[in-house]
């Protein structure tokens, strides 16, 4: 029973160290990771939305390069080269519509829980958060290429985003206890 006490009292000043403890002994969330999760649970909630909309939304910009295509306006190579880029990019976008969707949707899930898991201090979820983020990118590549990625636009939220937040997230792992 002693020898679990002096355990018990040793491991209390080591994460003493690292973390604030509420009068009850319970771990105060460190306020990094608190706005981290917040910014996280907003990003999850429209992604969502945008992936859920990402049919109607392929459709409309589809509409939009053909009518540009189709204005009678003088264009030059580099922009008719860049709305055809643009086409293909949708047109394979639309044929793995369902496995993107999914993915998508699967990746979304795990950041929201990995970035729960995170707020009660769990290290698990900053495991969780990472595949969220990395899944989606990854089945982008396997079945789109590069061509997911044709705009500053989608490198910056596709790539530049996700990596960030890892990164964000990876300097809080000290805080995480169990």
């Amino acid at each position: 029973m002693k020898k679990e006490v002096v355990i018990l009292q040793t491991k209390t000043k080591l994460m003493a160290n690292e973390l604030d403890f509420t009068e009850d002994g319970k771990p105060v969330l460190p306020s990094t990771l608190n706005v981290l999760t917040i910014l996280t649970f907003t990003w999850c909630a429209i992604s969502a939305l945008l992936i859920i909309a990402t049919p109607a939304i392929n459709k409309f910009f589809m509409g939009f390069m053909d009518k540009a295509l189709t204005s009678g306006q003088e264009m030059s190579a580099k922009q008719l080269a860049d709305i055809e880029k643009g086409k293909a990019a949708l047109a394979l976008s639309q044929a793995n519509m369902v496995p993107l969707i999914v993915t998508g949707l699967i990746g979304v899930v795990l950041c929201f829980v990995g970035a729960l898991w995170m707020r009660k201090l769990k290290k698990d979820g900053f495991w969780l958060y990472t595949a969220g983020e990395l899944l989606p990118v990854i089945t982008g590549f396997v079945l789109m290429g590069t061509a997911q990625l044709s705009g500053i636009f989608a490198i910056l939220i596709g790539l530049a985003l996700p990596i960030l937040f890892i990164v964000l997230y990876a300097t809080q792992r000290k805080y995480l206890t169990h």
